[in-house]
This record gives C-alpha cells, sequence and structure tokens, in this order.
C-alpha cells in the first residue's frame, strides 16, 4: 500500500512485536474494497478523524479531511442565515450554527447564487473573505454593500439528515481540503477551489438522491449546505440588520474577532447534542489501500485523492451511499467511538508530555508504574508481560462490541492505536525498571526518543491548546482563511488587534501558487474599519 505514514519505522516495529491483533489479516481481495490490513496501517489517522469530528480545533489542525460521517440534527436546533433579503430561500443555501458567523453575512453580506448562476450580488461578510493572491475570483469583483441585510433564524421541525465532511472542507483550498467533496464525492479532479457554487449544487443533486438534507462543512465556525429551505425547517425571524454607519451597527472590528471566538468555543464540540454522528457508518478512504500520498513534498502529513483513480473514487462513493441509507434506516444506537477515543485520549495526554520533559529517572519510573500497573498481575508468571501487554491494547476496547463492517474497520484501526501506544510504553518500563544495571542518562535518552516519537506519530491536537487565554485573548488556529504559519504549528492566544492585522501566510504556504486570502479588507493598516474598500464573499450564511 502506498499510504503515507507518520508512524516512525522503529514503533511500527514495536507494535508488530507486541501486539497480537484481535482480526486476522485481511483476506486476499478479489475486487477492489475496504480492508482491515488498510484500516490497520492507517490507524493513527482513522483515530484522529474520530477524535477530532464535528470539533473545531483538531478539525483545523488536521484539516485534509478523508472521511464521511452520516448524522443528524436533532428536532428543535436552532441555525442561522445572514443574507440580504428577507424572503425565503428558494433552493440550497448556508446555514451556519453559530450567531456571529451568518451575522457577519447579514451586515450587508452578498445573497447566495441564484439557480441560473448569475453572479451574487455584491457584499461580503466582514472576515470571510474569498480572495486569491490578493484578488477575488475572476469576475467575482464586487463592491461591498453598506446598507444592513438581515439575519434568519430558523429551527428544525424534524431530524434532519445530514453528511458530515471531515477536516476544513469548507475551506476553498488547492491544499486538499475539498478533495472528498470534489473527486469523491463528485468525481471531478480538475475542478478550482472557488467554483463553491457548482460544487453545492452536485452535493445538494447526490442528497436528492440519498435522501438527505444537507452537508456539515468547518470553515471558521461548522456551516450546513441546506439543499432545500422549504423541507424541515421553520422560520423564527427574519430581522433586519442596521447599515453599516448607523448606531446600531456592530465594529468591524469586534464583530471579526468574535466570529473568531465563536469559532474557538466550538474547538471541543459543536454542543448541545446539536449534531449526532453515526461513527458505525462512517466511511473514510483510510478503510481503503489507496495512493493518499501527497505530491507536495513539503507537506507529506497531508493526505491526498489525487493518486486515487476514478474507479476507486466510484467504489467508496458507492460505500458512502450505502452507508447514508442504513444509517437513515437502522434505529440501533451506533457505537459512540468519539467516547471511546476520548477514553484514551485522557488516559495519556499529560503523562506523556510529563514523562518527556522529566530529567528525573524516578519520576519516570513512577508514571511507567502508574500507566501499567493496572495491567500488570503480579502473582503470574508472564514471560515478557506478554499478558499485560495484549489486556493494554485491548483495555479501553473492552466495552465495545462491533455490530457494522465499519465498526469492525474502526475496532482495527483503534486497536492499531492503542497497540503503539502500549508497545512504546513498556520499551520504557523494560528499560527503567526490567533492567537493574540500567546507565540512568542512557535510559534517559532512549526513554525522551521512544516517548517523543510515540507523540509525533499519534500527533493529537490536544497538545497544541493555548490554554486559558484573557477576556481579549483567543486561542487563535490557522481556521482558513484566517491564519498564519505560526497560527497552524504553534496555535496562542491573540487579541483582537492581532487578528485584525490580518494573518493569513499559511493558506499560502506549500510551494504552489496562494492558497487563501490576502488580510480581510475590511481592517485597515491601523487595525480600523476601512471605508473604501472591494472584496467578494463565498456564500451567504
Amino acid at each position: 500500500m502506498r499510504m503515507i505514514s507518520t508512524t516512525p519505522n522503529r514503533l511500527a516495529a514495536l507494535v508488530l512485536a507486541v501486539s497480537s491483533l484481535g482480526f486476522s489479516s485481511a483476506e486476499p481481495q478479489k475486487s477492489f474494497g475496504p480492508t482491515l490490513e488498510s484500516a490497520r496501517e492507517n490507524g493513527l489517522q482513522i483515530f484522529n478523524s474520530i477524535h477530532n469530528a464535528m470539533r473545531e480545533f483538531g478539525s483545523a489542525l488536521h484539516h485534509n479531511g478523508m472521511s464521511l460521517y452520516p448524522g443528524v440534527i436533532p428536532k428543535g436546533v436552532l441555525l442561522y442565515h445572514g443574507t440580504s433579503t428577507k424572503e425565503i430561500p428558494t433552493s440550497f443555501e448556508w446555514l451556519a450554527f453559530e450567531i456571529e458567523h451568518a451575522e457577519g453575512f447579514a451586515r450587508g453580506g452578498p445573497p447566495g447564487p441564484k439557480r441560473n448562476h448569475r453572479k451574487p450580488p455584491p457584499g461580503p461578510p466582514p472576515m470571510g473573505m474569498e480572495m486569491q493572491d490578493g484578488h477575488p475570483p475572476p469576475n467575482k469583483r464586487l463592491p461591498r454593500l453598506r446598507g444592513g441585510g438581515y439575519l434568519h433564524i430558523y429551527q428544525s421541525v424534524r431530524p434532519l439528515n445530514v453528511l458530515y465532511i471531515d477536516g476544513m472542507a469548507a475551506g476553498k483550498t488547492d491544499m486538499g481540503t475539498v478533495d472528498t467533496q470534489d473527486i469523491l464525492l463528485a468525481g471531478n479532479k480538475t475542478r478550482t477551489a472557488w467554483d463553491e457554487w457548482i460544487r453545492a449544487e452536485e452535493l445538494c443533486t447526490l442528497a436528492q438522491q440519498w435522501k438527505i438534507d444537507g452537508f456539515i462543512r468547518m470553515e471558521p465556525g461548522f456551516e450546513i449546505i441546506y439543499c432545500d429551505f422549504t423541507d424541515g425547517l421553520r422560520l423564527v425571524s427574519a430581522n433586519k440588520r442596521p447599515p453599516m454607519d448607523e448606531s446600531g451597527s456592530e465594529n468591524d472590528l469586534i464583530s471579526g474577532f468574535e466570529w473568531v471566538r465563536a469559532a474557538s468555543q466550538r474547538y471541543n464540540g459543536i454542543g448541545s447534542s446539536r449534531v449526532v454522528l453515526d461513527y458505525s457508518s462512517m466511511v473514510s478512504a483510510f478503510f481503503y489501500p489507496i495512493n493518499l500520498t501527497n505530491p507536495d513534498p513539503k507537506r507529506p502529513e497531508l493526505p491526498r485523492l489525487l493518486g486515487a483513480s476514478s474507479e476507486e473514487m466510484d467504489v467508496v462513493r458507492e460505500h458512502v451511499a450505502e452507508s447514508v441509507a442504513r444509517s437513515i434506516s437502522h434505529l440501533q444506537a451506533p457505537i459512540d467511538w468519539q467516547g471511546v477515543s476520548d477514553m484514551i485520549v485522557t488516559r495519556y495526554i499529560k503523562q506523556l508530555p510529563f514523562i518527556a520533559q522529566t530529567d528525573s529517572i524516578e519520576i519516570i519510573k513512577a508514571e511507567m508504574n502508574s500507566l501499567l500497573n493496572v495491567y500488570i498481575d503480579y502473582s503470574e508468571t508472564d514471560d515478557g508481560l506478554a499478558g499485560a501487554r495484549q489486556r493494554c491494547v485491548e483495555f479501553f476496547l473492552q466495552p465495545v462490541q462491533p455490530q457494522t463492517s465499519e465498526d469492525k474497520l474502526i475496532y482495527a484501526a483503534f486497536e492499531n492505536t492503542t497497540a503503539t501506544i502500549c508497545a512504546a510504553l513498556f520499551k520504557v518500563r523494560e528499560i527503567v525498571i526490567e533492567d537493574p544495571d540500567v546507565d540512568e542518562s542512557a535510559a534517559m535518552g532512549a526513554t525522551k526518543q521512544i516517548i517523543g516519537e510515540l507523540m509525533e506519530s499519534l500527533s493529537w491536537s490536544n497538545w497544541k491548546e493555548c490554554g486559558a487565554c484573557k477576556a481579549d485573548e483567543v486561542c487563535f488556529i490557522a481556521m482558513w482563511p484566517m491564519g498564519n504559519v505560526e497560527d497552524h504549528y504553534n496555535p496562542s492566544c491573540l487579541n483582537f488587534t492581532a487578528l485584525a492585522r490580518g494573518r493569513n501566510t499559511y493558506w499560502r504556504f506549500s510551494g504552489g501558487p496562494p492558497h487563501g486570502p490576502p488580510p480581510p479588507s475590511t481592517f485597515c493598516a491601523d487595525g480600523q474599519p476601512c471605508e473604501e474598500h472591494e472584496d467578494f464573499g463565498s456564500e451567504e450564511l
């Protein structure tokens, strides 16, 4: 298999040596399809996809999503839509989960695409401009309206069936953020990132075939491409926004900052059970023996679908269709795989960096006993602690009873993840505890190397969180179209003036043409709202 892997060879060897996985090797495939072997090989990526699903921070870090999840928005959930008209949309449009997200489009924002694909009328949201190399996409450079639009509030009147596309799927970049939409779902490798209207229309054609209501994607905030506003939604209100120069209007600097803050409040989940994902019907490119290598040598950690064949994508697309149909029709509750991932992450998330950072061999010994004694029966004669190692691998998977074929693939991926962790920990234990003549300096060096490689392989987004920020700050990670290179690799607490100065270098960083927009043109060099400018908004929310 040609899938990229971030797992160091040493850790991979440890896993093979320590773990006898609960599934036998995959049967030889008569035809292309998902395999346990692929799920194991890509286990760490599958684990992260599930752990980050509907969580803004981890999805921003691992922004090239390769997985799709059927889901339901329960009856009664409030959703928001910014537009220039009071009328209910007659066809597909965009909905936001956060008020601030939609308000930006309501304050003089553009209405969405007409069905005859005419240019959208002018006016963008304050921090959602979608430009390329400092300019809007061709033929779409339009002045912003100064008159206020409307904020629509809708409520779901029944459970809404949706398909969640993971990663930062609403990021219009050529870095791979739209691969699953364009290459997998639409079978199109030539579409540009800016073909958003056609993309949404084709997705809604699939939605009609699959009998779902829309697609959830993420940018700064989660959104829905909702395919028919006359079905499943009740209009609660459609209130006029004030013109930009009236006293009731919001300050662009603060409103843009509050949009980012609203997104940051969803770093660890969408909240209030507003979306329920069916993990047991998840479909992932990581399940398949597909070439996911990124042709950009500077970003080997980002998977791409450019090397997949159209025949392979046809098979995966059909798998998605079958999973969506099964998810809608089945009544049995799916396994909460994200809950399982949370149990695993919380077990190790603090201890691993503690072990990697300490200079005390006694602390390392104590931490090894704290983490591993639960798996060890000291009354046993257990040569090499093989039984304890296997108990470590299976411990958090014991409550899980796989039901669907996807459950079995996810189980294999999770088992590979816990095997990777347990192999590294028992290796450290062997060095620092079982060897009575160990040289402490050498043991310390070996421990730091093993744990450091383990943490790099796991690539858990939790390790990049900022901690508590001040009231005028947010923990900022690059979220298209905003963010510098350092914001992706080292998120930090930033205040509203730092964000207003324009942060965009990350989405231009890959060795190719620019990916993202220039600094938001609502803010001038002094950090104050500009009076005259031209920009473009992608869609209405």
